[in-house]
């Protein structure tokens, strides 16, 4: 952690603090179910890095999680809806 807070300081300056555990400490996020969370999709595009962070499976019936094969960083959300450059799986993902 000592290397991402230099990161910050000198990237963004002296008063910048990271705080990679607040989404923990501050919503419980390690625990969505605990906390009574709801209505939450989890999209992950499996050629992206992040989906090794991310849910990979439903966490309950209303917390759920859909995971494209061929997506990438962001490929999984657009706002415009699938394109003729999209992936089968992305397009099948807007149904």
């Amino acid at each position: 952690l000592e290397d991402l807070a230099e990161y910050c300081r000198l990237r963004y300056g002296e008063g910048v603090t990271p705080r990679p555990y607040a989404l923990v400490e501050e919503m419980g996020i390690d625990d969505l179910v605990g906390n009574n969370a709801s209505r939450i999709l989890f999209t992950n595009g499996m050629r992206d890095l992040w989906s090794g962070g991310s849910h990979l499976e439903d966490l309950s019936n209303s917390i759920l999680a859909i995971n494209f094969e061929n997506g990438a960083h962001h490929s999984d959300l657009t706002h415009v809806g699938p394109s003729e450059r999209d992936t089968e799986d992305i397009r099948e993902g807007f149904d």
